[in-house]
């Protein structure tokens, strides 16, 4: 329901829908702290009303329900009417929005716990 209310605020129910292709998905291994991870890069294709054809690139985590995606299936956005090259995809905006959460709640306890610790007045 939130998603959705987003959605209307900025005006994306009212971008035309199209089904788009995926040209390509590529998976690639990355490391950090945590280990070894995947994410697949994809390049998206579509149409607009026009007939003229688009294309954009993306990469996500292997914890994105897009991360399954392979090239030739297809897939529903909204793209602009004025400017066609902008699009919007839901499921990349979820995936993006998780990526900010995971980054910002740790940081969010720690600014916390430093304002406890100087509320109560703490001493080394």
């Amino acid at each position: 329901m939130l998603i959705e209310m987003w959605e209307r605020l900025r005006g994306y129910d009212k971008w035309i829908e199209a089904e788009a292709e995926i040209e390509s998905s590529q998976v690639s291994t990355y490391y950090d702290r945590q280990g070894e991870h995947e994410q697949s890069s994809d390049i998206l294709k579509w149409t607009d009303i026009q007939g003229e054809t688009h294309r954009c690139d993306f990469t996500v985590p292997e914890d994105s329900s897009l991360y399954q995606n392979v090239a030739g299936q297809t897939i529903t956005i909204r793209y602009s009417p004025a400017d066609p090259e902008r699009y919007y995809l839901r499921e990349l905006l979820q995936t993006r929005m998780r990526i900010v959460v995971r980054f910002a709640v740790p940081v969010l306890l720690l600014i916390g716990l430093v304002v406890v610790w100087k509320l109560l007045g703490v001493k080394k």
